[in-house]
């Protein structure tokens, strides 16, 4: 059994399935536990967020009935950062066969890069390989040259938030884990082998953070994170209103929307300010400008992301949200009227079993875990040391190698 445990800022959630043998995961047990000790994806109190992590792990291995013997860990927050590399690796004076060792040390080349004492490698994913001045091609084994360069993709992150993680994982006795990139990782549950080759950005809409991922040509191109999230919303509403928070986030979710051009301002929502003993109405128009001023802020930095250096601005599949906040109302409207490309919501893929519990995108993470070990997903990172070497029964590169090599199940 796998355990797929998405660590947010609002809740963790646990899934605990296996692999099916025609492709996909199959989900036996889900645990819900609400976020504490955890603030915009970094730990605030080690006990606290260690007892968050248990107290999903324990639901949902109360549901499945059974326990897991290694986890896939979703992890984000602002530390996260990426950036592309190339490197070239001269392996013979005349042409011969490309070995598997020939990759192995290419992509090893490609992932290494300066990094600064605070800063720690979470993936090493390959883009693309080139044979001489060919062609960039998915595997270059067998193929005959001198010249072989890896194009591949790195993530990095803050050397002591993974290490706090890491220690709060110990702590709630997860010993044999993995961590990845939840953006990533949702992009594997919800997006199509189609959207990838055209082009595409999944955006992880958080409690705290937003992450984004770009694709195109089939490979992951740049990935970034967005300090706003919909705690973000729920804040400026509770300004505007007066009001605590919770009461806020209720008002948001039962009458919160972004297309206030869309209210005919007769419609009001009754609040009880702070001080007050009796309920006030409020224009539901004016509640929805306040979202909406968020949600366009929100949609002019991830459009930066999308504008970034090397990455095509305007992806022709559009963009797929995921993550809690995906389904505010109006929200992929408003988006695609302001960066006129397609927006739909995505939902998790190649999955069986509580098919109910976990087809929204606010489970598209914890899904994409389970989906990250059954595809054998090739990374030549080893963030967790002996923990992520014994998740898979193998170490660093070697574990990239061996998803590189075996063939994985077409994603139409």
């Amino acid at each position: 059994m796998i355990a797929g445990i998405d660590v947010g800022s609002h809740k963790v959630v646990t899934l605990i399935g296996e692999a099916l043998p025609g492709g996909g995961v199959r989900v036996r047990g889900i645990g819900h536990a609400a976020t504490q000790g955890i603030r915009a994806g970094e730990v605030e109190h080690i006990d606290e967020a260690a007892g968050t992590i248990a107290t999903s792990l324990e639901r949902a291995e109360r549901l499945a009935n059974d326990t897991f013997d290694r986890a896939f860990v979703g992890i984000t927050g602002a530390h996260v950062e990426s950036v592309n590399n190339r490197a070239s690796l001269p392996f013979a004076r005349r042409a011969r066969a490309i070995l598997a060792a020939d990759v192995e040390r290419s992509l090893d080349a490609a992932g290494t890069v300066p990094l600064p004492s605070d800063r720690e490698i979470l993936h090493v994913l390959p883009r693309g390989y080139f044979v001489d001045s060919g062609h960039s091609v998915r595997s270059p084994i067998g193929m005959s040259g001198c010249l072989l360069a890896a194009d591949a993709h790195l993530v990095t992150v803050g050397a002591a938030p993974l290490a706090t993680l890491r220690r709060c994982l110990e702590l709630a006795d997860v010993d044999r884990f993995r961590f990845v990139l939840s953006t990533l990782a949702a992009a594997e549950a919800t997006l199509t082998r189609d959207e990838r080759q055209l082009g595409v950005a999944i955006v992880d809409l958080g409690h705290a953070v937003t992450g984004v991922a770009s694709y195109r040509e089939g490979a992951l191109a740049h990935s970034a994170t967005v300090p706003i999230g919909g705690r973000h919303m729920t804040h400026d509403l509770a300004v505007f209103l007066q009001a605590s928070l919770d009461q806020a986030e209720r008002i948001k979710k039962t009458h919160g929307h972004v297309l206030p051009e869309h209210d005919d301002g007769t419609t009001n929502v009754d609040v009880i300010p702070f001080g007050a003993d009796a309920p006030r109405p409020v224009a539901r128009h004016d509640v929805s400008q306040v979202l909406a001023a968020r949600a366009d802020e929100l949609a002019d930095l991830i459009a930066e992301e999308l504008a970034a250096d090397g990455v095509d601005g305007r992806p022709p599949a559009g963009v797929v949200l995921v993550g809690g906040g995906a389904e505010t109302r109006g929200l992929a409207r408003r988006l695609h009227l302001r960066w006129q490309l397609p927006v739909r919501i995505g939902r998790p893929r190649d999955v069986a079993g509580l098919a109910t519990a976990t087809a929204g995108p606010d489970h598209a993470a914890a899904v994409g875990l389970l989906l990250w070990s059954a595809l054998g997903m090739p990374d030549a990172a080893n963030p967790t040391g002996r923990a992520s070497a014994e998740a898979n029964g193998h170490g660093g590169v070697f574990d990239w190698l061996i998803g590189a090599l075996l063939p994985r199940r077409p994603r139409s």
